[in-house]
């Protein structure tokens, strides 16, 4: 009896559970901070030109958007960040896609990055100041709980690594 290959199936299971990815959606964390109106810019990522983008303090975004159905609520948040300057911060980013992942110092950026390229949207807010920023992106990853920032409360990672 010939021995069956199942190099196929178990390669398209790995590929299938690379692109898993855990959200939360907690009520209790969407209550207890203060929403603020913000004005967003969305662009695409990577974008065809980053000259339009601003070089004030803000904070950003990354969406996944699979454009599909019509179902903008199908979309995901999968990271927020802050920047000194949105034009340079972007292009860090940028710089992601370019690199392997031997040589990337942030191998989950750049598994986000690469696994769901040419899906992203790209949204910014400027803020009067880097405190502004630094404040707004605290309390938007304690709302939302992006699955690809990492830098949680003491208090949140605990409880989210015992239910892993």
């Amino acid at each position: 009896m010939p021995v069956q290959d199942n190099s196929k199936q178990v390669h398209d299971l790995a590929f299938i559970e690379s692109h898993y990815v855990k959200m939360m959606f907690l009520p209790e964390a969407w209550q207890s901070v203060q929403n603020s109106v913000r004005t967003w810019i969305e662009i695409d990522f990577p974008p065809d030109s980053r000259s339009s983008l601003p070089t004030e303090s803000g904070v950003y975004a990354f969406i996944i958007e699979p454009d599909l159905f019509n179902l903008a609520p199908a979309n995901a948040l999968f990271y927020i960040g802050k920047a000194t300057n949105l034009y340079d911060r972007i292009g860090a980013y940028i710089g992601e896609l370019n690199k392997t992942l031997n040589d990337t110092t942030r191998p989950h950026v750049w598994k986000m990055l690469n696994q769901w390229k040419g899906h992203f949207k790209y949204y910014y807010t400027v803020t009067e100041n880097v405190t502004e920023a630094e404040n707004l992106e605290d309390v938007m990853i304690e709302a939302f709980r992006p699955p690809f920032n990492k830098q949680y409360k003491a208090e949140t990672s605990q409880v989210m690594r015992a239910f892993r």
